[in-house]
């Protein structure tokens, strides 16, 4: 390739490369493009060779990864793909609706929770847009915002976002959950959080969560006794259903039943304890129309009020 026969190529030709380099496979790249792994594969390959390039590099049984030159151009496309969906969507404001694709991230243990609502009071409100779903911890919804993976991002704030955009949507209270036989389940009113400190705790062991909830302990002078560390919310429930332990949670759920069928009893704490931060996180400066219509929806859902209990939500 000369200087003066500059590369030729096409956004899907972008879309097809800035996927495969997400997805660390051709393969899974194709299924999540809904197309043939050949035709993906041969985008590629005339994308390279158009670019005089070598973007991927293969490596045997775990899939793809980028080269030098192939990191740099990713970094190209994002933007690119990204102010060509921005020119689609100032274009579609004019016939009076958004269009596009919108790129959410959320922190998995409130997907279940929250993804249902949100991802259904969004299509109602801008049907012409495609919202794609990702499920992720707090790192790598950092990781993903920052590399212009995802647009916009629901999570708490149990760990800092460094140089994003952070709103609060609503506060989460922590309180306990106890097996029925447990003598606070009947408690008339809030409970000492110290008064669980002889009971097992079961541990909801997530990157950041476990050092929320050992520190509410540590916040009222008491070290928690925890029997089971799990990464399962509904791990969690069913433990302590079974009677194994208590524990800590700020998710509220309508059903007090487990998966398993056992139930388990909310018990309110009295003792003044920081909560967790539902927030909506976006990269700073971004303007873009498609976000802040995700974000004008989260906001009537969360922030006056508008979603119920009867769909699992806390108000905090």
């Amino acid at each position: 390739m000369t200087p003066s026969s500059p590369a030729q190529f096409t956004l899907t030709q972008l879309r097809y490369f800035t996927e495969a380099a997400r997805s660390g496979s051709m393969t899974e790249a194709a299924k999540r493009l809904h197309v043939s792994q050949p035709a993906l594969s041969a985008a590629i390959t005339l994308l390279e060779r158009d670019l005089g390039v070598t973007l991927f590099e293969r490596v045997p049984r775990k899939g793809i990864r980028l080269t030098a030159a192939g990191r740099q151009f990713h970094l190209d496309a994002v933007a690119l793909l990204s102010h060509a969906e921005s020119m689609s969507e100032r274009i579609g404001s004019f016939e009076g609706a958004l269009i596009g694709t919108l790129r959410v991230g959320m922190y998995s243990p409130m997907a279940p929770f929250r993804a249902p609502t949100i991802v259904h009071a969004f299509a109602r409100r801008h049907p012409q847009i495609a919202l794609e779903l990702v499920e992720a911890d707090h790192d790598e919804l950092v990781r993903m915002l920052e590399d212009q993976e995802i647009d916009v991002a629901v999570a708490y704030d149990m760990a800092p976002f460094e140089q994003l955009e952070i709103e609060t949507l609503e506060t989460l209270l922590p309180h306990a959950i106890v097996p029925p036989e447990h003598p606070l389940a009947g408690a008339p009113g809030p409970v000492e959080l110290r008064r669980f400190a002889a009971d097992p705790l079961i541990l909801l062991d997530l990157p950041h969560t476990a050092s929320y909830y050992l520190g509410l302990f540590r916040s009222v002078g008491v070290e928690a006794d925890v029997r089971f560390r799990v990464r399962g919310y509904e791990t969690v429930r069913g433990l302590v259903g079974r009677g194994f332990g208590v524990s800590l949670l700020n998710q509220r759920i309508a059903n007090d039943r487990s998966y398993g069928g056992t139930r388990v009893v909310a018990v309110e704490l009295a003792d003044r304890l920081p909560g967790l931060r539902l927030s909506l996180v976006r990269r700073i400066g971004d303007a873009s129309q498609r976000v802040e219509a995700f974000a004008e929806v989260c906001r009537r859902l969360y922030v006056s009020g508008g979603a119920g209990a009867g769909e699992g939500i806390d108000a905090g």
